[in-house]
This record gives structure tokens, sequence and C-alpha cells, in this order.
């Protein structure tokens, strides 16, 4: 298979508006959003069927997650999920980064290709950071934990540590993660911006049965609604 979803490129920006909405259907508001209850009862939502499996780490071995595609599920090592239950922000990357390929790569998730072990790495040699799909799913990642909308204006890492409560080194990362965004800001979203995303929702949409896509595409012009910074937002169901 030939770059079969890397060739659809993401600016950091777009990631970020995927992110926005991503969040924006998660059942519990922000400031008590629970990322367990996100990925096992908003997620089949949008992926009718989808169910999270934990397995044991001595069985997934050096794997922490992967998406299975027969049956569709969100696989994770038990040390990940107990992670995330416990607030840890590197099991809750890893798990959003997991969800990042699902929402972006999921037709291909099955191949092994979203993973940065074995073939992929040949695949994703000397390829534009836009065209990697692990780049893309490990900024949607950041982008969903950090939102520009909410950190954007957090310029120092000392900033950063205060308000997130992480270690120096996580928030240098996060620092240079904000930095990109807003180098790639540059106001509001674009037309360009706000087609790709319609063009991203509309293939997870095409993908569910004509009663989940019907509940679903109000979700999509409920989300666009919102963006009134956005010049006549339009966005077309077939």
């Amino acid at each position: 298979m030939n770059n079969v979803f890397i060739t659809r490129g993401a600016s950091a920006r777009q990631l970020d508006l995927l992110a926005e909405w991503a969040r924006s259907n998660a059942s519990l508001s922000n400031e008590n959003f629970d990322l367990i209850r996100y990925i096992e009862f908003d997620l089949p939502r949008i992926f009718p069927g989808l169910h999270v499996h934990i397995e044991d780490d001595s069985a997934m071995g050096s794997v922490r997650a992967f998406i299975s595609d027969k049956p569709l599920a969100l696989v994770l090592s038990e040390s990940i999920y107990e992670g995330a239950i416990n607030n840890s922000l590197f099991s809750k990357e890893i798990i959003l980064h997991e969800v990042g390929h699902l929402l972006l790569h999921y037709k291909s998730a099955s191949l092994g290709l979203n993973s940065a072990s074995g073939n992929y790495t040949d695949r994703i040699l000397n390829t534009n950071l836009a065209n990697s799909a692990e780049w893309q799913a490990t900024t949607f990642a950041l982008c969903f934990l950090f939102p520009f909308s909410k950190f954007g204006n957090a310029r120092t890492r000392e900033q950063i540590e205060a308000r997130c409560g992480v270690s120096p080194r996580y928030a240098d990362r996060i620092l240079r993660h904000l930095t990109r965004l807003r180098m790639r800001q540059g106001g509001s979203p674009t037309n360009r911006d706000r087609q790709w995303l319609n063009r991203v929702l509309n293939s997870i949409s095409n993908k569910e049965t004509t009663k989940t896509t019907t509940k679903f595409q109000s979700q999509l012009l409920l989300f666009f609604s919102k963006n009134r910074d956005l010049n006549n937002p339009r966005v077309n169901f077939r």
C-alpha cells in the first residue's frame, strides 16, 4: 500500500480545529473532562461498534496501544488504561494519539501503518511533517490536551508548569507545540481549514449508517454554527 493516508496533509492549525471539534462532542464539560468516559461512551457515538479492549502488559509487549479493525477497537495496555484513570498525561497522550489515528486514518488502521515501527518507518522517511500520520496523530493529541484557545497565551515554561502541573521537560514540549501553533495561527480559521475539516468529518460520517449519519450531521452543523468567525460556513453532505 502506497502511503494511503499520509498523502492527505494537515497543518497544526487544522489539527487544532479537529481537536476542538472532538472535545465539543464530549458528554462532559472541559472542566470535568474524563478521557475514559470519552473513549468508552462518546467515541462510539462517532464510530458505532467501537469498543475499548484492555490487554495485559505482558501480552502487549512493547506496544502500548493500537487500533484494531476487525472488530473495531481501541486496544490499550493495562498500564496505559490505569495511568489515564490516574490522570497521567503520558497515558492520556498515548490514548489520544490513537484517537487521532482513528479520526484521521481509520481506513488503514488495521494494516499497521499507524505504527512508528517496522515497514512504516520507511514509508515516512523524508516525508514532510504535514504528511506524516505519526506527526498528525501526535499533534492532534497535544491539541486535544492543550488547545490553543485555552493555552495559547502561555509563552514561558514557567507559566505552563504552573497552569498544567507538569515537569520542566514536558512543559518545554508543550511550549514548542504552542509556539508552532502560534506561528501557524494567522488569526481565525480560514476557508481552507474549514474545507479540510469538512472533508475529514464527511469521510467519517460516510462510514456510518443512515440513522447515525443523520444525527452526526446535526452535530457537525452545530459545531460549525459555533465558529462565528468563519465566513458563511457551509457543510456539504452527500
